[in-house]
């Protein structure tokens, strides 16, 4: 009984915590339902297809791997709360997966306690273990890919013989299948075993990582359709697909303006929220002076590592590559949540180098006063957890339900947040058609099926961008059904 003494005092301290902050209420953002319809289609057998839509066409922006998940969730039941309490489950796992990685590559059990605390009480991560997104999925399927890793051992048997290494190699490939950017754990993975000087091994890991992936390229060519992920990278500006897509000269500004946002802004907050961003042009020089110390911790830090420096390394170059070349207007700590385990690792250890020199007495776990800067945040998530959907979000709700309720079921509709409606409204829908000529966009309606229309006040341009100059140019051709006030919110029937 000894032996889970530990596991079940972290397991009550975690779900403490996790249940201060947990938020019943669904996200705002569209990409949480539109994981939710997926797994909803895939658990109603409808295969991978987005079932909200008119025309209900195959799914290729999101990897099949989260909706897989949410549908075998599903299987035991469909409520939001339960899949959000899904999400808790697996941070908490991926926490005590990271405690191993920690110990094994700083050799310090205190200095990986301390990690798991910090990260632990993060809030970004979470608050994204509260809602249905693929950074929690992803991080820990991440994590229990290089726990397993560092289980297998290559000496006791051939590589090609260890059931750890081919674990290794489908949990990365799951990982690929959670988030596209788990391409950057699999060239951890491969630098370090090359690094490592496991030739073979490595060759056989890069090769079978890609083939575990290639059904979903195949199946997306099989469909007819290609991957938007790579359209919109390429893209100058992802939501005005209008503005055609970036050149050489744009990728390097890109890539200018990116890193100069993450030394600043998303480094030092996704570590220690406390330290808020502030994308204001003229945001105080403090913020790249603590990003740069970060940075420069970091980079001691796994130059220092007693073992498997290559692969956090490897991990973290890689996944740095990815960030400079995301469209800017992808921006916040969303993308670098994952990375955020590592990071802390990377930074506490230099940290703890640096500060031996001086006191070669420091303790790691003097770096858990650390959580006190921690505390904040969490008391801001329990505040937002109580609190009630924004006006704008609520009247968008109930028209939802008003809608589900007074228009037929063949009904289909034009919004800006389309997956989200259906969840409220069961009836298909679409975002509005990315046309600024008014003739233009009543005539892709018509072609669409487009029965009905939304108009909100969620703080989206395409309001005012597409169907505004098409209602001043063809008022005739739009019927008022319902109104709700505070702020104004429409549904109108398209004629």
């Amino acid at each position: 009984m000894q032996r889970f003494k530990i596991p079940a005092l972290f397991a009550l301290a975690f779900g403490l915590v996790y249940a201060f902050i947990f938020d019943t209420k669904l996200d705002m953002g569209g990409d949480n339902a539109g994981y939710y319809i997926l797994g909803q289609a895939l658990v109603q057998g409808e295969g991978y297809t987005n079932i909200h839509m008119p025309g209900t066409p195959p799914a290729n922006h999101f990897p099949p791997g989260y909706p897989a998940l949410l549908a075998v969730a599903m299987l035991v039941g469909k409520s939001f709360t339960w899949l959000k309490l899904v999400n808790g489950i697996l941070f908490g796992a991926a926490l005590w997966w990271f405690r191993g990685i920690a110990e094994k590559a700083s050799g310090s059990k205190a200095l990986a306690w301390a990690a798991v605390i910090l990260v632990g009480l993060n809030s970004h991560l979470l608050r994204s273990s509260t809602i249905m997104m693929s950074e929690i999925p992803y991080t820990a399927a991440s994590m229990l890919a290089l726990w397993t890793l560092l289980r297998w051992d290559p000496e006791s048997k051939p590589f090609y013989k260890s059931y750890d290494f081919w674990l290794v190699v489908v949990l990365a490939s799951a990982a690929f299948y959670i988030r596209t950017a788990g391409i950057a754990l699999g060239a951890g993975i491969g630098l370090y075993l090359l690094f490592e000087r496991r030739w073979a091994a490595a060759v056989t890991f890069g090769a079978s990582f890609f083939a575990l992936y290639a059904p979903w390229v195949l199946r997306g060519r099989a469909a007819g359709t290609k991957s938007t992920y790579v359209d919109q990278l390429l893209s100058v500006n992802p939501y005005r697909p209008e503005e055609g897509h970036v050149d050489a000269g744009g990728m390097w500004d890109r890539i200018t303006e990116n890193a100069a946002r993450y030394l600043g802004q998303e480094l030092p907050n996704s570590m220690f929220p406390v330290l808020k961003v502030d994308y204001n042009p003229e945001a105080p020089i403090t913020h790249y002076l603590i990003g740069l110390v970060l940075l420069a911790a970091i980079a001691y830090g796994i130059a220092r590592l007693p073992k498997l420096r290559w692969l956090v390394a490897g991990y973290v170059l890689a996944s740095a590559a990815i960030f400079l070349l995301w469209p800017s207007v992808w921006y916040g700590v969303r993308f670098i949540q994952p990375l955020v385990p590592v990071l802390m690792l990377a930074a506490l250890y230099g940290a703890w180098e640096a500060a031996r020199r001086a006191v070669p007495t420091w303790n790691p776990w003097w770096f858990t006063a650390l959580a006190v800067v921690m505390v904040s945040p969490l008391k801001t998530l329990r505040e937002e957890a109580q609190m009630e959907y924004p006006a704008a979000f609520s009247n968008y709700f109930r028209l939802a339900e008003f809608t589900k309720e007074n228009t037929p079921p063949d009904a289909q509709v034009a919004t800006s947040k389309p997956a989200l409606w259906y969840l409220f409204a069961e009836r298909r829908a679409q975002r509005f058609p990315a046309e600024a000529d008014p003739k233009a966009f009543m005539d892709q309606l018509k072609a669409d099926g487009i029965t009905h229309v939304v108009v909100d006040q969620l703080g989206f341009g395409s309001v005012g961008r597409y169907f505004v100059p098409a209602y001043q140019a063809y008022p005739e051709r739009f019927t008022l059904v319902a109104q709700l006030p505070g702020p104004d919110t429409y549904v109108f029937k398209l004629d």
